[in-house]
C-alpha cells in the first residue's frame, strides 16, 4: 500500500487549511494533478464543508475519508493538526 501524507499549510489562511492540505497531498501524489484543467476538488468534495468541519476548536481526533478515482484520501485533526494522506491499496 502506497501513502503520500501532507501536513497543514503553514501559509493556510484561517478556516481553509483542510481543502489546501487535501490539494498539497494530491499535488505530492504521484499521478494525480490538482492543476489539471479536469480536476476541481469541488467536483469531489464541498471545500467549503471540509474547511468548516476541520476550523472548529472542538474536531480533535476528527477524520474523514473519500475516495478519488483509484486512491483514498484519508483526513484526520489532532488539537491544530491536520494531516491528509493519499492512499493507494493497489500499491
Amino acid at each position: 500500500m502506497a501513502a503520500t501524507t501532507a501536513k497543514k499549510p503553514a501559509d493556510c489562511s484561517y478556516g481553509s487549511c483542510a481543502s489546501v492540505a487535501v490539494i498539497e497531498a494530491l499535488e505530492q501524489y504521484n499521478g494525480i494533478d490538482p492543476h489539471d484543467s479536469e480536476f476541481r476538488l469541488y467536483d469531489l468534495i464541498d471545500p467549503d464543508a471540509l474547511d468548516t468541519l476541520f476550523s472548529r476548536q472542538q474536531t480533535t481526533g476528527l477524520s474523514i475519508e473519500f475516495d478519488i478515482d483509484d486512491v483514498t484520501v484519508s483526513i484526520s485533526q489532532a488539537n491544530d493538526d491536520i494531516q491528509v494522506r493519499v492512499i493507494d491499496p493497489l500499491k
